[in-house]
């Protein structure tokens, strides 16, 4: 099954970033293709100062960089929402893959499920 998972808020949402990161892992551990899209305020997640932190035992910002390891391939983020922000996909902290605003819904078409924050 081939899912794709959005996310639209920015980092300061407390603990939900980091669940949907372990939901995307968990998911990917049982053989399902993941992708990831970042969107709306979203793309703030990926900014090179957004750091994963510990509190107790638990990470609270998910290790972005460490998505390849489960074979997740690089993070989809939207251009407009980039430029409305005033980013550009080489300003953040690993490297993207972009889509346009008018392709969005031919892209999400081409998924069995789509989840999101």
């Amino acid at each position: 099954m081939r899912c794709v998972y959005l996310f639209r808020s920015g980092p300061g949402g407390g603990n939900r970033a980091r669940e949907a990161f372990d939901l995307m892992l968990t998911l990917a551990a049982f053989d399902q293709e993941i992708e990831v899209l970042l969107l709306d305020d979203g793309v703030w997640q990926l900014l090179p100062d957004q750091r994963s932190e510990r509190r107790g035992a638990e990470m609270v910002m998910p290790p972005w960089n460490e998505l390849g390891l489960y074979g997740i391939g690089e993070p989809w983020v939207e251009t407009e929402s980039l430029r409305e922000r005033n980013l550009e996909s080489r300003s953040l902290a690993m490297p993207v893959r972009e889509v346009e605003r008018d392709s969005l819904a031919v892209f999400l078409r081409s998924f069995d499920r789509i989840l999101g924050d």
